[in-house]
């Protein structure tokens, strides 16, 4: 199913790069066919990374509906709290991203507005079998796109579920009374630590590469705004902009809380009644303290860590690149 999915993507990706080399001297047609190439990739990539990843997946889910269904009421309140922090957000996005592709993709049927998808094919479309199933195919595998494009609500999810772990297992830390209820709680830790590595380094590469594609992007797409164009492609790109950057914001806000929870497991041992306990206890919990290494979403070289920090470094130096890219090309018009 993952190969035909990738194979069906790449029978638009080729009219879409046919279409970039035919309308090349359009700047306007170019940047919409890159942007729309990028998009494909992006899922053939994502179909290869799910499918080389598949069984560490299949754990993933496996314990997150483990612990959820064995969850105390007080893990499910902590749950819910995380829930109603990010649930308008996320579920904003999908039905925004699914609304535009559907009026996009469905809507020219119905409606006297320009096609989204750009391709272009080596043989003849006019004839009406022929148009009912590029359209048919185009529309298809849009909504396959789509889909693919609202995976960082799966991966934001399992990061946000990892944090809210680390919550209820702080929780857990400061009922500790003796060494034995220490040592589950460590033995949990470590478990968990684990469970987070795995959500980090099935996530790694697609966040790498939504990075890249975002950043080439939005470099077409201020160019494109930056130059003399219609007022409604501006419009259209200021809007793909921003729904690129919200796209890493997504996995940049719980990557950051997955931090902090993670370096806050650790440190609140300064919470527990320390003092009460024996030199022995004490002993084992100044040993937790010492351990204060946080689990963060990391590229080698590239990335050094994703966090709202990083993010909010990315977004200003990509308007400082659009506000210099402006000036230099009213110095060239001038």
């Amino acid at each position: 199913m993952q190969i035909c999915a990738a194979i069906n993507i790449s029978l638009l990706l080729l009219p879409t790069l046919y279409a970039t080399y035919l309308r090349s001297d359009d700047m306007e047609v170019v940047s919409h066919c890159v942007t729309q190439a990028l998009c494909e990739i992006q899922c053939i990539v994502q179909t290869v990374i799910c499918f080389s990843k598949h069984d560490t997946l299949q754990r993933i889910l496996e314990e997150l509906w483990s612990c959820i269904g064995k969850a105390q009421q007080h893990e499910e309140e902590i749950y819910y709290l995380y829930l109603a922090r990010c649930n308008v957000f996320y579920s904003s996005y999908i039905a925004a991203t699914y609304a535009t592709v559907a009026v996009g993709l469905i809507g020219p049927l119905f409606l006297p507005i320009v096609h989204m998808i750009f391709a272009e094919y080596p043989f003849n479309v006019n004839r009406t079998l022929v148009i009912a199933i590029v359209r048919a195919h185009q529309i298809i595998t849009g909504h396959q796109i789509c889909a693919h494009i609202c995976m960082c609500l799966f991966g934001g999810l399992l990061i946000w579920f990892t944090a809210a772990r680390y919550e209820c297992l702080m929780a857990e830390l400061q009922r500790t009374t003796d060494i034995h209820m220490l040592i589950v709680c460590i033995e949990k830790q470590l478990r968990l630590k684990r469970y987070a590595e795995d959500v980090v380094e099935c996530f790694r590469f697609m966040v790498l590469f939504v990075i890249a594609a975002c950043t080439f992007v939005i470099t077409v797409c201020a160019i494109t705004i930056v130059t003399n164009t219609p007022l409604v492609a501006k419009i259209l790109f200021t809007g793909i902009t921003v729904s690129l950057l919200m796209y890493i914001y997504m996995y940049a806000w719980p990557a950051d809380h997955m931090k902090e929870m993670s370096l806050k497991f650790s440190q609140s041992v300064y919470d527990l009644p320390w003092y009460e306990h024996t030199a022995r206890m004490q002993k084992n919990l100044l040993n937790v303290l010492a351990y204060q290494k946080p689990v963060v979403l990391s590229i080698n070289c590239l990335v050094p860590e994703l966090s709202l920090r990083y993010y909010c470094s990315y977004l200003s130096n990509a308007l400082s690149f659009c506000t210099a890219l402006r000036a230099m090309l009213e110095e060239t018009t001038t």
